[in-house]
């Protein structure tokens, strides 16, 4: 948990979001990421990590990503606020030759809805959107330690 929630702090400092912060309940079954400008809660439900999200304007938006383990949902965040960071300090763009590669062959993909795909690895599953699923079937043979090296390559 403490990676999570250091990576919080890392990148919402780097994209200079106002009043970040992480808190979560006393059994770990639910962490909050929340700043004035956009706020994540990773909940543990049913057996799986669930991701809602709160946008710019305000709006919640439940169940954007959901996953078969916290290692998965934990790699998702890291990739996702890192990306975010990156953008905005101008960084090469990291995401764009893993899309443009398709989704990974090592991972079985089932449309579920359109632009709704499950993704079905040996290191588990995730339900994610179009482009950000296009990106995380290459991630999740990846150790949360390789994602890390990964966003943070070109930096200066």
């Amino acid at each position: 948990m403490s990676r999570l929630l250091n990576n919080w702090m890392v990148w919402s400092t780097v994209i200079q979001l106002a009043n970040a912060s992480a808190a979560t309940d006393d059994d770990g079954a639910r962490v909050c990421f929340t700043s004035d400008d956009a706020s994540f809660y990773l909940r543990h439900s049913e057996g799986r990590w669930i991701v809602d999200e709160v946008d710019d304007r305000g709006q919640r938006h439940d169940d954007t990503a959901s996953f078969s383990s916290f290692e998965l949902a934990e790699k998702y965040l890291i990739w996702n606020w890192a990306s975010a960071a990156r953008s905005a300090i101008r960084a090469p763009v990291l995401g764009r030759r893993l899309y443009a590669g398709g989704f990974s062959p090592e991972v079985q993909v089932h449309q579920l809805r359109e632009g709704i795909y499950k993704l079905t690895s040996p290191f588990g599953d995730a339900v994610l959107m179009g482009v950000r699923a296009t990106i995380f079937s290459h991630l999740m043979s990846r150790s949360a330690e390789e994602v890390e090296r990964m966003v943070r390559q070109d930096l200066t």
